[in-house]
């Protein structure tokens, strides 16, 4: 992530191993535009990476993002790396 930017951008996959009564959930997210690639054996793992990622004091910069707002919602912003036609 760019530092001073409020927000992280990801691609999350999400997929099922097991079968019955044994499935299980799977998790990866890659960031954006980084490349860098995390695997969660659990959604608790991944919802705790998560957690651990947007604390107060983790945030890095301010902006809209640390207001609760996403880039490009409510204020008008569009992160820098957003590619929009008018």
């Amino acid at each position: 992530m760019v530092k001073g930017q409020g927000y992280f951008s990801y691609l999350l996959r999400l997929w099922q191993v097991g079968t019955g009564q044994d499935v299980a959930w799977r998790a990866s997210l890659e960031e954006i535009p980084a490349g860098e690639r995390r695997a969660f054996a659990s959604l608790d793992d991944l919802l705790g990476y998560l957690r651990e990622r947007t604390k107060p004091d983790s945030l890095p910069g301010e902006g809209a993002a640390r207001e609760g707002n996403p880039p490009g919602e409510s204020d008008g912003a569009v992160p820098p790396d957003t590619d929009r036609a008018p």
